[in-house]
Parts: structure tokens; C-alpha cells; sequence
């Protein structure tokens, strides 16, 4: 083996047992006590090794990493005891300094809301005096207009504090992890009292830089349309903040939408830029590298210089070092050594999405590119087409299997949009940065070059939504788990080796082939039979969707229905394009049945509208409430097409499929101002394979519940999901008496404001030897059963 070749495999070693290491303290909790002694033990025999010269050291030094990862988690997931993580679910007086520039967004009812992350210094619980606080916070308020404050200010807030929290879904991304590797761990509410603000003369650099984006972001809004100027603004320093939904999607089924934050490409197109003008000037190429380097430091200044910026920035120079000098491979090992020393100072970078796909994709340039590039030029294929799908190509291949567990989605039109729309993306941006230094000197003449930028980003806006309305533009691809993607990149590994590699690895594997043939064979006949003698099961799953209601009906041959889809009362989150729609897509669901609403509350069918956007829906069953009250619900247009899929349930309807009865058990007709809150309204949903049964009650009233009964009406199921989010003002004791199921579902959001579920309702469902799950607490709950037997998985 040569020693280069060694040293790559080296430390690729490392990277992995690094990050085994990091891992598994993610999800099994030693004590340092028995880590510590196993890490010196590695490092006593690493050093025996490498005196003595013995084969085995790599071992030793790879155990080592891996308990070194184990303690580099446990200390940055451990919380000290004044951080303000430790003070969840108490109401207290918060004072901190503004570490970045605030959000301030309008939600769609048109009221202002504001997001400030503070630094915490201190403390008061009521009652009690201030005292010494750490760590970060969200602080949201509605203040009417938002009070002057600048970074480096001391702001003070009071409210409760609440721990930060996500849809625990799987595919979903870990809002609590990502949070916590940025050192912000948790988030308070001032609502309409809002903040405090005592201005402080400090953070000079910090300001300057936040004054200059302010310079850009006005100059480009007093020219163009407003969601222009968002989106520009998005290409040269990242941020959604008011980005036009349709230019997102349509970036994102082309493969395009790292370009809406900084990514890597911006960092190399900055140094080829910087580069070219250097090899234009005859530049000396010390010179040119000062450069090169001086505009990334720049630039990575001017985005906020936080860890997502300086990964890209990192990532983003070496593979265009590499790339550009024809010295991939020390750009490789400097890439690994990166990747090393991020993780052990950043532990939590590894559950990070950012820098999944940074290093997966700038390794792909680095490994994978060159391969691609030389065969594609081989075979005659143009060099700047070569280059261009090489690119796509690599990074694609690199990051499908996280690609593929958090998205469920392949771009095909990445390769066209990549030669097509990402050169007029480049020119945009060097224009953009070019508009706004020349409009500090010549403000007029930066105003017309950034009015040209805005053409061109509505020619880049048309060319996006052509590819992007292509057929197949974008495919489903199934989620990828552990040992699959440990398997995929095994396979991929092999494209790596040298002829004389491959060569020697078919010798092998012909020398091999009986065993290996009979090896797999009895592995598909083992398969094929465990598939066949499987029982065919029914599967029901209760979704986080924070304070709201939406589950997923998966009958044995795979027809799947939803029973309502959450939403938020604002609007201010799409619940349904978000959480419901990749959650479907996970499970390799593409299109619905049917989807039965209990009600037109916004936290049960606003999600519904968008959800219907994203897959095909054959009808929606709804209560008796109107069809007007659920197109406001999930603000559709009354004349909106989607409405004609819509039908108002009728007491005693049934639908079966593949041995699945779905029963509209209870449909009350709601007249004049009986439905005083809406929850009157509620239809009542059984669904019955074999001898299981899953009872919907959507936020059905006590009062509801003995009409029922009194109607002669028997709920008997085995599982219940609770009503209203196990409020009081339903649940009654002879309501649960009379369905007597063996398990209950509590759908509720965590730390939510109403104090769902109720303790005494709780204590109901306890005391009749319900077992309980909790969607804040288990994350989505699911249920399987063959119609006899039941088991159920939750998320946490």
C-alpha cells in the first residue's frame, strides 16, 4: 500500500469511529466512569503499538476515537446547571444580549411577530432575586412596531420558558439537537408586552457587518419587488425570510435550493471569480491565493460567520483548490482532517443536516468528480458538459441516502438545471455583490445594476419552473436506514478503486462464487418465504403535529387514507406541506384514498388544503359544518377545484378495502347555533381489521358523547384516540366505559398553552387500565396488527 493511499484510509478511519462514537452516545448513556478507563486503556495500548511496530495498532487508535467521540458528545449534549435549558416550564424575567440580528416576519392574519436570540446573563424566577444564567434563547414577542435594537444590545423579557421542541417524526429533522449545536436551548414568549431594550456601545465589528447586509437588503428593496429582493438577498447571504413559495419548491424539485443559503458553490464561485481576475491582473500565484482566501474570510464575514458559513466556507475553498490545481488528493486528506477536527470540537454537527450534505457533497467533488469527468471526456462528451454533469453528478451520488431520508426525492432535472439555470445564478450573485459595492460610491449606479439583477432573476425564475414542470423532474425514492446506507456507500466505495484493484477484487469473488452464489440464494429464499409467511397487517400512525389531530390509515396492500391533518390556528406554519407530506413520503405513501375530517377547526383540517396540493386525494369526507367554514379553514378560494373533492359524511356510511372497514359511526347535524364552538360538529370515525379497532373522535363534547350513547350507539375499540387533545370537556367516564379500550392516544403539542391532556383525564384513563402514549412525549405513535395481534413502535 503506498504511504499516501495509507494516510487517506487513516484518517478516514478515524472520521468514522469519531463519529460511531458520537452515535452511539446519542442513543445508549454510559457513565464516563466506565468510558474514561476504556479510552486510556486504548491510548496505553495505541502507544505499546506504535513503540513495538505491531499490525494491530490502527485498532487501538480507531477504539480510542471512538471513545473519545462517546465523551465529546456526553459533554456537549450535558446541560450546566445555570443554563437557561434548566429553568423549562417556569415564568421568569430573562436579561441577555442580542447575539444576531432579529426576524421580524408578518404571519398570514397580517400581525407583526418578532424573533430575538439572546445570549442569557441572568435570571429572576417571581419572587425571588436575579441570579447567573448561560446558554441561549428565542425570545418571540408581537410588538405592534418593533423596538430599535442592535446586536451586542442588552434586552430583557418575561414569560414562560419552554424547551425547545420539533415534530418528533421520522425523516423529520431534530429541532432540539440542531438548536443545541448552536447553543440555544430554550425559547420564551413575551407576546404583546414584548421586550426591553438598553442600548450598549460594543460588538463594533458585529454591527458593521449587519449594517452592510442592511445596506444591500434596502438598496435592492427600494428597486425591485419586494420577494425579488428576498430571493437575491437569499442567494448572496442565505435566509428563506419572505422567499416566494413557488420559487422554493421549484428550487427544490431541480436540485437547486443550497443556492437560497450559503453553501459551498457560493464559496467556489467566489474564488474562481477572485481567481480569474487574479490570472487576468498576471498575478503572481502567492498573490492570487491571498486573494482568494482574503474574499472568502470576506464574504464568510458578511453571511454572519456562523458554523453553517464557515463549514461552507472551509468545504467550498479545498474543492476549488482541488478542483482547479489538480490536487484532489491533498485536498482530500486536508478534508478529513476538517471533518476531524469539527466533530471534536462540534460534536453535534454530525446530527446536523448542513453539515451532512457539506462534507458528503464537497467529498463527492473531491472523489467522485474526477472519475466522472475523465470517463464522460473519454467518450467524447464535451468539456464544459463533462465538468458541469461530473459536478451534479458527484454530489448527487454522494448525498442520496440523506437526501433520500429527509426529503424522499431525487432530482433528474438537476443535471439540465445545473448546465441551464446555475451559470445565470452564478451572474446573479457576482452581479449582486457587485451592486452593492459600487452602490456605496455610486448609489444610482447601483441601483441599476441591481434592477438588472432582478430581470435576470425573473428570467431564472421562468427557466426554473419550465425544468421544474418537466415530466419526472423529480422521483420518490424510498427512505434509506442505517444498514442500507452503510451498504450504498460500501457499493460506492468500489468505484473508487484502481483498475488493479477491481481486477484483483473479481479474482477474488470469482475464486468465491460457489459459495457466494449458494450464500445468495438462501438469503432470497429465506426473504421471498419470510415475505410470504408474514401475516398482511394494518397499520395506523398518530403523527406529531404539535397541538393537533392527523393519522395515517396503511391497509395490508398499501391503499392509505388520513383521519384529519393538524395545522395551526395563524397559518404561521404549513403543517400539511411540512410534517404531513414528508411523513407520507416516508412511508412511501403518494397518494390518499380518502381523508376523513372530524372537524373545520384549523389545528384538524387546515392542513388538508396544502396536503391535497402536494399528492392526489380522491375525496375528502367532511362534518356538517359547511363547505365554506373548511375552505376558510385551509384558506381556499370558495370556487378552489380542490373543493369539489369535498362530501359532508352520513351517519351509518362504511367503506371497505382489502378487509379494512372504515364505519362513519357518529355524524351530528349541526343547525343554527348549535355549534357554539365547533367542536360539536364532530364526526365520530371507526376503523375495524379483524378484531382491532381505532376510534376517531376528533374534539367531540361530553355532551356529544351521551348523544351518542343514547342513540343505542356501541364505540367499542381497542384503541382510542383521546378527544379534544384530552381536554376535560371530554372523556367522560361512561363514555370510556363504554368503548373499554386497551389503548388511549393522547395527540397533543408539547408545553402547549390549553395544558392538554388534563391530569384528571390522565388519571381516567390510568385508573381503567388504558395504556397511554402521548405524541409530545413519544413522538409519532405506530400501530401494527394482523387483526388479532397488535404491537406498537413510537418514534422516541
Amino acid at each position: 500500500m503506498k504511504i499516501g493511499q495509507g494516510q487517506e484510509i487513516f484518517l478516514a478511519g478515524l472520521l468514522v469511529a469519531l463519529g460511531a462514537g458520537i452515535g452511539c452516545a446519542s442513543l445508549l448513556t454510559l457513565p464516563e466512569s466506565i468510558i474514561l478507563p476504556l479510552l486510556l486503556l486504548a491510548l496505553s495500548v495505541s502507544i505499546f503499538g506504535v513503540w513495538r511496530g505491531r499490525q494491530w495498532t490502527w485498532m487501538a487508535v480507531l477504539a480510542a476515537f471512538f471513545c473519545v467521540g462517546m465523551l465529546r458528545f456526553m459533554a456537549a449534549d450535558y446541560l450546566p446547571e445555570q443554563d437557561i435549558g434548566n429553568f423549562a416550564r417556569e415564568t421568569v424575567k430573562v436579561e441577555g444580549i442580542l447575539r444576531e440580528e432579529p426576524r421580524l416576519t408578518e404571519d398570514n392574519l397580517g400581525q407583526q411577530k418578532q424573533r430575538y436570540l439572546l445570549d442569557v446573563t441572568r435570571v429572576r424566577l417571581k419572587g425571588q432575586e436575579w441570579q447567573k444564567a448561560s446558554g441561549g434563547i428565542y425570545v418571540y414577542a408581537r410588538h405592534r412596531e418593533a423596538p430599535a435594537v442592535r446586536i451586542g444590545d442588552k434586552v430583557t423579557a418575561a414569560g414562560k420558558v419552554r424547551s425547545p421542541h420539533g415534530y418528533q417524526n421520522p425523516g423529520q429533522l431534530d429541532t432540539k439537537l440542531l438548536l443545541k449545536s448552536q447553543r440555544i436551548t430554550a425559547s420564551l414568549s413575551a407576546g404583546k408586552q414584548g421586550i426591553k431594550v438598553e442600548p450598549v456601545e460594543t460588538a463594533a465589528f458585529a454591527r458593521k457587518l449587519a449594517d452592510v447586509r442592511s445596506h444591500y437588503r434596502e438598496r435592492m428593496q427600494t428597486v425591485m419587488p419586494k420577494e425579488d429582493a428576498a430571493a437575491i438577498f437569499a442567494m448572496l447571504f442565505g435566509g428563506y425570510d419572505g422567499v416566494n413559495e413557488d420559487l422554493v419548491q421549484n428550487f427544490t424539485l431541480t436540485g437547486l435550493i443550497h443556492l437560497l443559503s450559503v453553501s459551498g458553490s457560493h464559496i467556489s464561485l467566489l474564488a474562481a471569480v477572485m481567481a480569474g481576475l487574479g490570472t487576468l491582473l498576471r498575478l503572481p500565484k502567492a498573490a492570487t491565493a491571498v486573494l482568494v482566501v482574503g474574499l472568502i474570510v470576506i464574504y464568510s464575514l458578511l453571511a454572519g460567520a456562523v458554523p453553517p458559513v464557515i463549514r461552507s466556507a472551509i468545504m467550498g475553498g479545498l474543492a476549488f483548490v482541488a478542483l482547479a490545481l489538480d490536487r484532489e488528493r491533498d485536498a482530500r486528506r486536508i478534508l478529513l482532517v476538517t471533518g476531524l477536527v469539527m466533530l471534536v470540537i462540534w460534536p453535534l454537527l454530525l446530527f446536523h443536516i448542513s453539515f451532512q450534505l457539506s462534507f458528503l457533497a464537497t467529498a463527492g467533488l473531491l472523489y467522485l468528480a474526477p472519475k466522472w469527468q475523465s470517463f464522460l471526456r473519454e467518450r467524447g462528451v464535451n468539456s464544459f458538459v463533462a465538468a458541469g454533469l461530473s459536478i451534479t453528478l458527484a454530489a448527487q451520488l454522494a448525498t442520496l441516502p440523506i437526501l433520500a431520508w429527509y426529503f424522499n426525492q431525487l432530482s433528474l432535472s438537476s443535471l439540465l438545471a445545473n448546465l441551464v439555470v446555475v451559470p445565470l445564478v452564478e451572474l446573479l450573485i457576482v452581479l449582486g455583490l457587485f451592486a452593492g459595492v459600487l452602490a456605496f460610491v455610486l448609489p444610482f449606479a447601483g441601483s441599476v445594476v441591481f434592477v438588472c439583477d432582478s430581470l435576470l432573476l425573473g428570467a431564472v425564475e421562468e427557466l426554473t419552473a419550465l425544468i421544474a414542470a418537466l415530466p419526472a423532474s423529480a422521483i420518490w425514492i424510498p427512505s434509506v436506514h442505517f444498514g442500507g446506507g452503510l451498504l450504498y456507500y460500501v457499493l460506492l466505495g468500489m468505484f473508487l478503486l484502481t483498475a488493479e484493484q477491481r481486477e484483483k477484487l473479481w479474482e477474488g469473488l470469482k475464486a468465491r462464487r460457489k459459495v457466494l452464489g449458494m450464500g445468495a440464494l438462501v438469503l432470497f429464499v429465506f426473504v421471498v418465504s419470510w415475505q410470504m409467511a408474514r401475516p398482511k397487517e394494518m397499520q395506523v400512525h398518530f403523527i406529531d403535529v404539535g397541538q393537533g389531530d392527523a393519522a395515517l390509515l396503511i391497509t395490508p396492500h398499501g391503499h392509505a387514507f388520513m383521519f384529519d391533518c393538524g395545522g395551526t390556528r395563524d397559518g404561521a406554519f404549513d403543517v400539511g406541506a411540512k410534517v404531513d407530506g414528508p411523513y407520507l413520503l416516508h412511508y412511501g405513501v403518494l397518494k390518499l384514498e380518502g381523508i376523513f375530517l372530524t372537524h373545520a377547526h384549523e389545528d384538524h383540517a387546515a392542513g388538508c388544503g396544502s396536503l391535497m396540493k402536494k399528492i392526489p386525494v380522491k375525496q375528502v369526507v367532511t362534518a356538517d359544518e359547511g363547505i365554506s367554514d373548511y375552505a376558510r379553514s385551509m384558506r381556499l378560494g370558495d370556487n378552489d377545484p380542490l373543493l369539489h373533492k369535498f362530501h359532508t359524511a352520513r351517519q351509518g356510511e362504511e367503506l371497505m378495502v382489502d378487509g379494512v372497514r372504515i364505519e362513519v359511526l357518529y355524524a351530528p347535524s349541526v343547525s343554527g347555533g348549535e355549534n357554539k364552538t365547533g367542536n360539536e360538529a364532530s364526526n365520530v370515525y371507526r376503523v375495524s381489521y379483524g378484531k382491532a379497532s381505532f376510534l376517531f373522535t376528533g374534539d367531540l363534547t361530553k355532551e356529544r358523547e351521551a348523544e351518542l350513547l343514547a342513540a343505542g350507539i356501541n364505540p367499542q375499540s381497542t384503541v382510542l384516540k383521546a378527544g379534544h387533545h384530552g381536554s376535560d370537556t371530554s372523556s367522560s367516564p361512561e363514555f370510556l366505559e363504554a368503548v373499554r379500550p386497551k389503548f388511549g392516544i393522547f395527540c397533543v403539542g408539547a408545553d402547549n398553552s390549553f395544558g392538554h391532556p388534563k391530569p384528571e383525564i390522565v388519571k381516567r384513563f390510568r385508573q381503567l387500565g388504558i395504556k397511554t402514549y402521548r405524541t409530545d412525549e413519544d413522538g409519532a405513535v405506530v400501530f401494527y396488527t394482523d387483526g388479532e395481534r397488535m404491537r406498537v413502535e413510537t418514534y422516541n
